[in-house]
Parts: structure tokens; sequence; C-alpha cells
């Protein structure tokens, strides 16, 4: 019986890679711990060590994909990029033209501005983006001798 946890484990691996669930990978890791044990422990308890171990592991896998974060944050490239102000609307909206296409803003701040300012864009929700004056940086003008 004892080789059965084996093959179990093969197969719920090659199946994991194919579908790329974690569960099946918690299956497979959980099937070759039975395996393992199933050579110290006698045959009769390896059926409950089993189903016990896929409880554990599957509730372990669904916690960590539900609660905890996840790895990097891809980057917002769109984060700092100019924009045009092409229309001003009730409510402090404004239509903006950006990469050739016109796009919903919300201002984060400040009054709202006449239409052809450019602003900077600070962060994107779905399909608005925010938008703020830009920070034009100072320069130091050097005197020549």
């Amino acid at each position: 019986m004892q080789w059965v946890f084996l093959v179990l484990a093969l197969s719920a691996a090659l199946a994991e890679l194919h579908t790329g669930t974690f569960y099946l990978a918690a299956v497979a890791a959980v099937s070759l711990a039975t395996w393992v044990l199933g050579f110290w422990l006698p045959e009769e308890p390896l059926i409950f060590v089993f189903v016990g171990g896929c409880v554990v592991a599957v509730a372990l896998v669904w916690f960590y994909h539900r609660h905890l974060p996840h790895g990097r944050v891809l980057a917002d490239f769109d984060t700092g990029q100019e924009a045009t102000v092409a229309a001003v609307l009730p409510g402090g909206r404004l239509t903006v033209t950006y990469r050739g296409t016109r796009w919903d803003a919300v201002l984060d701040g400040g009054p709202p501005p006449p239409v052809g300012t450019v602003l900077r864009i600070t962060r994107k929700t779905g399909s608005v983006l925010h938008v703020a004056a830009r920070s034009v940086p100072h320069r130091s003008v050097q005197e020549t001798s």
C-alpha cells in the first residue's frame, strides 16, 4: 500500500505541472511524505496521515493565496508621464490627452486647470488617471567669468 502513495505523488506532481495549481503540489508533497513515513509506520494509519496532511496542506495553500501578499508589483510606466488637459468637466473631472488618446482624469488637488495645461500623472486607477500640477525642477544659473 505504501507504493500507492508514491504513484499518487508522481501523478499529482505531473498534473500540477500541466495545470499550474498549487493545490496539486500540496497533495503531491503530502503523498511523498506519506510514502516516506510508510517505511516506519504500519499500513493502517497511513491513510489517516495522508488525509490529515492533505487537509492541512490545502488549507495552508488556500490561506497563502488569500491572505498573504504576493511578490513584486509590476511597475506602472504611466506614472510620472505628462498629460495635456483637453476638457474640464463638472465635478472636478478632467479629460486629458495622453499617448494620443483621451483619458478620464481626476486632479489630485487644487483648482481645475485651464485647457491646454500640462499635468503630471501620479497614479492610475483602472482607466482613470490621477494627475497633479507638474513640478518644474529649479535650475541654478552659473555665472561665467
